[in-house]
């Protein structure tokens, strides 16, 4: 099994990918910079999902999830970045 290294054209950047978490981290779309698209869907879900329900409280409950989770990313994101950055190729 060989460790190899994403080309520099195809790195993720831990700047952008905060930069993305600072302006749309309510939905997601830093997990899918970083290639999580399946989170990256469900936060989206959520989000969207609360916005006619927030009069109800369950919009604000979904509101208060997907900000915890957010705010969860905000440490989560360099090994996220690291962890896409360095992937592992199987030997053919």
């Amino acid at each position: 099994m060989l460790v190899m290294s994403l080309p520099a054209a195809r790195r993720k950047s831990v700047t952008l990918a905060y930069l993305i978490w600072a302006v749309f981290g309510l939905f997601g779309l830093h997990r899918l910079y970083l290639g999580r698209n399946l989170s990256a869907a469900g936060m989206a879900a959520i989000t969207v999902l609360s916005v006619p329900l927030i009069w109800s409280g369950l919009g604000l409950l979904g509101f208060v999830a997907t900000s915890t989770w957010a705010l969860a990313d905000a440490v989560l994101i360099p090994g996220m970045a690291k962890e896409l950055n360095g992937a592992v190729a199987a030997a053919p």
